[in-house]
């Protein structure tokens, strides 16, 4: 920890950097020169602690650079993050009561200390410079409280630091293409021979190298450091200096301890700042070993790259420049294979999507995304599980459910692959579930696919719900999350493609309730074909069930942003949720509408459209990021009626 009074030309240097703070923009260049002379600069070293809950305000703080995380000692998440030209410990300091929060550095850091002692001098000798900073102070308030979020949407990283995992050497090519695809996405590239020619025989830690760096940081929207192979110093520097550590590894998992420069990683980042990049030479539907890999690094979120093309490299720069496209695909029953014509129309079109979350059906259709199936294969594998299977037409005696569930079972695995696991399939993917034993919402993101889609599509009453080994009851995700764009939201930043069957017209019914058959007439009705006709034209139980299970969803209230694309395909004039032997003309309806509906929404400029069609022309240019930056930690909601809604 290093403390100083900031010397004169530093405070002239500062000053300029301070036209870019809110907080300063009112004031002249002679009054930002006379309240930064009454503070005092505060270097830190990340995870040192700024702010102790519950200890004295004597001070207020503002970020040069870096950032800071924000906890409760109730709260095991941060609930904020602080970066340059934000203030610290404000509420404390003004209101005279103790911090009401833990503040640590998440990177090196630098702050500037006003005291009490020198604000209340600065508020007596020149009180319009206080005035100027409380109005700017209540604007930054005001700011704040409009940007709150019902749901915690997945902060962008500024600052990515990219290292080796294990043992393998990382063939050149890699490194090559991504510094390529980052550097054409806008992002500034740092590496020990940039640095060196800047600054010759100084120390990395020197005071105008860290300047430098954070200047780098604040101006662009994404600066990449690359470490290099071997635990130097520089390396270390890159892993305390960057918001998100990458592991890029080549083949199988090493024996379990690690290498010098992962464990120091390790030691700095916890794995919700961590990402596994696995490269191979060539695509593929599915690989093996990733489960290894992340248990040896455990991380947040993993990829894989393959290198005989720019696809894959595309795709995680898009991830690291927090514009990757997400495929979200609500539940619907034999509707599900909707999702395929609207893959495939967006397909066509060149879109690239980069990670899929589904509930119930649609998180059987983002499974065989995931794996890089064609919307072919997918009408095939709909055709199996649902018609040639017979599953949902396979009553059993009702004492786990109605349905025997062993075909269901089967045909799931034998099209997804019995050994099969999430963690190995080539996109990222996750299936949302009901947990009936912690009554919340379950994100499966590891563990065997066919089990995954299993439980989310586990529909009660029908199948038997799914049991983990843990002892958890997993059901439909419909009964929490039909439609899990939240869920999207918390894994990633950019834009997303939404698909849903909800929000229809209101449907009365023309059905004499007296005349609903008991069990013998009924019984007699289906076995005598001419009496079949004249029973009344009442909804399925099963419709029924299905329409009870989603009946809480509010699709007007999804929690969209500008980037979201919602589509819901129209339903082909009488076929409900069980039709599934329908499912090849569900599919080319869809197709045929999602079509129609990319080009009408490209004539009109939706911004949702264009973003996701960007990766189709590798469009993920600076001006772009640019536009995002005032973005980076909160996502703007609104209703999905004011969003790019289409169908």
């Amino acid at each position: 920890m290093h403390s100083n009074r900031v010397p004169p030309s530093a405070t002239f240097a500062w000053g300029n950097v301070s036209e870019d703070f809110a907080l300063f923009r009112t004031l002249s260049a002679e009054q930002r020169r006379i309240a930064f002379g009454a503070m005092t600069r505060r270097d830190l070293v990340r995870g040192e602690l700024l702010v102790e809950q519950g200890g004295a305000s004597d001070a207020l703080f503002l970020v040069l650079h870096g950032a800071l995380a924000v906890y409760r000692t109730s709260h095991p998440e941060p609930i904020a993050e602080l970066r340059a030209g934000e203030l610290v410990g404000e509420i404390g300091f003004f209101a005279n009561i103790p911090r009401t929060a833990n503040v640590i550095a998440i990177r090196d850091t630098s702050v500037l200390v006003l005291t009490r002692a020198a604000y209340t001098t600065l508020a007596r000798e020149t009180p319009e410079i206080v005035e100027a900073l409380l109005a700017a102070l209540a604007r930054r308030f005001a700011t704040e409280t409009a940007r709150l979020l019902p749901v915690r949407a997945s902060p962008k990283a500024r600052t990515v630091a990219l290292i080796s995992g294990g043992r393998e050497p990382m063939p050149a090519a890699f490194e090559h293409r991504l510094r390529e695809g980052l550097a054409a996405a806008g992002a500034e590239i740092v590496d020990l021979a940039r640095v060196q020619a800047m600054f010759p025989g100084r120390a990395l830690d020197a005071s105008e190298v860290a300047d430098w760096l954070n200047r780098i940081e604040y101006d662009a929207p994404l600066v990449a450091y690359f470490g290099g192979p071997d635990a130097s110093d520089w390396a270390r520097k890159t892993i305390r200096q960057a918001d998100l550590v990458v592991f890029a590894c080549r083949g199988h998992a090493p024996t379990p301890d690690l290498t010098e420069i992962e464990r120091f990683a390790c030691g700095v980042h916890p794995a919700s700042t961590r990402r596994l990049v696995r490269v191979h030479d060539v695509r593929r539907h599915e690989v093996s070993g990733t489960a290894a890999w992340l248990a040896r690094l455990p991380c947040f979120m993993h990829h894989h790259v393959a290198l005989e093309d720019q696809l894959d490299i595309d795709s995680l720069v898009r991830f690291l420049c927090g514009r990757a496209v997400g495929f979200v695909a609500g539940g619907g029953g034999s509707l599900g294979t909707a999702h395929v014509g609207v893959y495939k129309a967006f397909r066509e079109r060149g879109a690239t999507f980069d990670i899929f979350v589904g509930t119930s059906v649609g998180s059987a259709m983002a499974a065989g995304f995931a794996k890089n199936y064609d919307a072919e294969h997918l009408e095939r594998g709909t055709h199996e599980i649902f018609v040639s299977s017979r599953s949902f037409r396979r009553p059993t005696w009702p004492r786990y459910a109605l349905l025997d569930h062993k075909a269901f079972d089967a045909a799931l695995a034998d099209q997804y692959g019995h050994n099969c696991r999430i963690e190995d399939c080539w996109r990222p993917f996750a299936a949302v579930a009901t947990n009936l034993s912690t009554h919340n919402l379950e994100l499966i993101r590891t563990g065997l696919l066919w089990q995954a889609v299993r439980a989310s599509s586990a529909i009660p009453g029908l199948l038997p719900p799914f049991y983990t080994r843990d002892g958890s009851m997993l059901v439909d995700g419909c009964l929490v999350d039909n439609v899990p764009l939240a869920q999207m939201h918390q894994m990633k930043s950019g834009p997303n493609l939404v698909v849903h069957f909800g929000d229809p017209a209101t449907e009365m019914f023309d059905v004499d309730y007296a005349a609903l058959p008991g069990r013998l007439e009924l019984l007699a009705s289906l076995l005598t074909p001419f009496r079949k006709k004249l029973l009344p034209a009442a909804p399925s139980a099963v419709n029924v069930l299905w329409r009870s299970l989603v009946a809480h969803q509010r699709y007007d209230t999804l929690p969209t942003t500008p980037l979201d694309m919602v589509m819901r395909p129209p339903t082909p004039d009488g076929i409900d949720v069980t039709d599934f032997d329908r499912h090849q003309e569900i599919f080319e309806s869809s197709y045929r509408w999602a079509r129609e509906t990319i080009a009408a929404s490209e004539a009109a400029h939706h911004p949702a459209i264009a973003a996701i069609v960007a990766s189709a022309n590798g469009a993920d240019k600076a001006t772009e990021m640019v536009a995002d930056r005032g973005a980076d930690r909160a996502t703007a909601t609104a209703p999905v009626s004011q969003q790019a809604r289409v169908g």
